[in-house]
């Protein structure tokens, strides 16, 4: 069964990465929702296999801060103002957890290495999309006004990945007995870096330079688990990473970058926050937080930053787009800004907890001559998931919350537990529940993929009213057949836009239009 498991887990992830909708309508949607959708299917399916095989649930210290966490995101987004997004955003943190828990379970009998294989051959797979598209791959798949994102859909999407990546394949370096396992991973470190380096990603780069000096020093004070033999290997793995970015400056490729000298600006401005989207960011974080005293315990909602950041935005912030029918990103530039104004307070502290616990186990065990290797290359991808996050979006997708969930889960044994549940006349009642969370989640995600579908290029009017039907929750298609709909209709669906968007302007704009 952990074979099984593990086999879903990482076909699931190859399927994460690949997962996209043609359209010109839908430009980043058609990346975020078919993804959710194929983490949330792999995730009931995976803990669906584990629940109807083990005979208990055993819970320790960070499973527990898990579980608050999991618990203070429910109510918040019960009380959030748009429950769609928040739906949308809880689904994405309930599918990672039941995705760290399987992969647990896996781990612990047996299926460590071919999990984390199939998961280093999921990132591979979307990282090769990017690859293909800088060397002049064009497909109708891909979004060319951000490349080189593959079918990841944006180029800092496939730079965070690429650098999650990094250490899982690391483990398969130093922990695999073959030399070709060893020389594939070399080569698929290759590719991420190389990648890495063509998209430009600052927070990217950011994160792989913390990751390095991070593990290295952890390596360092523990005196190095790794055993000889395998201190070669990695070696020739730092060596291929390296040849992996030289190759990534020396060919010639096929992005079209304003600059005559693109990777030099972006390395002197990797720290540059007087200006540039440097700046923007310091903006945005300063007015986000200002968020937290409307909602001083759980938050916004999950998702709702999108819904409630017109409240706080002021004149000079270059994220806010007031002309704009939809002026901002869908999230903030932060996954801890993110985690502090959608959950509170009180969420992003036990979120934090739970980082922090998972490095402590990581840093007690890696000393440890058998688990060694694992927990230096788990303190590497807790290292740059919380780095990247500190600049950019990361964990708030699902490509890199299934990588990152799925790692840690494989890594890093359980803990002793502090509380056990028996399954015994239990099994049906969870397994039930688990199918009415997660399968609602991902029945709303799979009307949403229906949606952008149906609505195709967008421009016959009767399609959108269709898509309409799959998504009531999409404010973009509301607003989109408020302007194009005779008066009457358009008020009806303005009036539903700004039910969504109570805090915008454009809502309120297309409803005098029909006064």
């Amino acid at each position: 069964m952990a074979w099984l498991v593990a086999l879903i887990i990482g076909l699931g992830a190859v399927a994460v990465m690949l997962a996209v909708l043609p359209s010109s309508l839908f430009d980043l949607d058609r990346f975020i929702v078919p993804k959710e959708a194929t983490l949330l299917a792999t995730a009931l399916v995976a803990v669906t296999a584990v629940l109807l095989r083990v005979p208990r649930v055993d819970l320790g210290v960070a499973d527990g801060l898990l579980g608050a966490f999991l618990a203070c995101s429910a109510l918040s987004a019960l009380l959030a103002g748009n429950r769609w997004l928040a739906a949308g955003s809880l689904g994405l943190s309930l599918g990672g957890a039941a995705v760290f828990l399987a992969a647990r379970y896996a781990a612990a009998r047996g299926a460590r290495p071919i999990l984390i294989g199939l998961v280093v051959v999921a990132i591979v797979a979307g990282g090769a999309t990017g690859l293909a598209q800088a060397y002049g791959w064009d497909s109708a798949l891909l979004a060319n006004t951000r490349a080189p994102g593959g079918t990841l859909g944006n180029r800092n999407f496939l730079a965070h990945l690429m650098v999650l990546g990094l250490p899982l394949a690391g483990w398969l370096v130093v922990s695999s007995r073959s030399r070709v396992v060893a020389a594939i991973m070399g080569a698929a470190a290759a590719a991420m870096v190389a990648a890495v380096v063509l998209s430009r990603s600052r927070a990217a780069w950011v994160g792989f330079g913390a990751m390095v000096l991070v593990t290295a020093a952890v390596g360092l004070a523990t005196r190095g688990p790794v055993p000889r033999l395998a201190r070669g290997r990695l070696m020739g793995f730092f060596g291929a990473m390296l040849l992996g970015s030289l190759a990534a400056l020396v060919v010639p490729n096929r992005l079209e970058w304003r600059s005559t000298s693109p990777y030099r600006d972006s390395l002197r401005d990797v720290l540059n926050y007087r200006e540039g989207s440097g700046r923007g960011r310091l903006i945005q974080y300063r007015n986000s937080l200002a968020l937290i005293e409307r909602a001083p315990l759980i938050g916004v909602g999950p998702g709702n930053w999108f819904v409630r950041y017109p409240l706080v935005t002021g004149p000079g912030d270059p994220s806010y787009a007031g002309a704009d029918p939809i002026p901002t990103n869908p999230w903030p530039s932060s996954d801890w800004v993110a985690l502090a104004t959608e959950r509170g307070p009180i969420g992003v502290t036990l979120w934090f907890g739970w980082v922090a616990t998972l490095t402590i186990i990581a840093l007690r065990r890696a000393r440890d001559a058998v688990a060694g290797a694992g927990a230096l290359a788990a303190v590497g991808l807790l290292t740059a998931l919380s780095i990247q996050g500190l600049f950019d979006a990361v964990i708030l997708l699902a490509p890199p919350t299934v990588v990152a969930m799925a790692g840690l889960g494989a890594l890093l044994p359980a803990t002793r537990p502090i509380r056990s549940f028996q399954l015994a006349g239990r099994r049906g009642r969870l397994l039930a529940a688990t199918w009415l969370v997660l399968g609602a989640l991902l029945a709303k995600s799979l009307g949403q993929a229906q949606s952008i579908a149906v609505a195709g290029n967008g421009y016959g009017r009767g399609d959108l009213v269709e898509a309409a039907k799959w998504d009531p929750g999409s404010h973009r298609l509301q607003l989109l057949l408020a302007q194009r709909a005779p008066c009457p209709a358009a008020a009806r669906h303005a009036d539903r836009a700004a039910d969504l968007l109570p805090h915008h302007p454009w809502p309120r704009r297309l409803r005098q239009r029909c006064r």
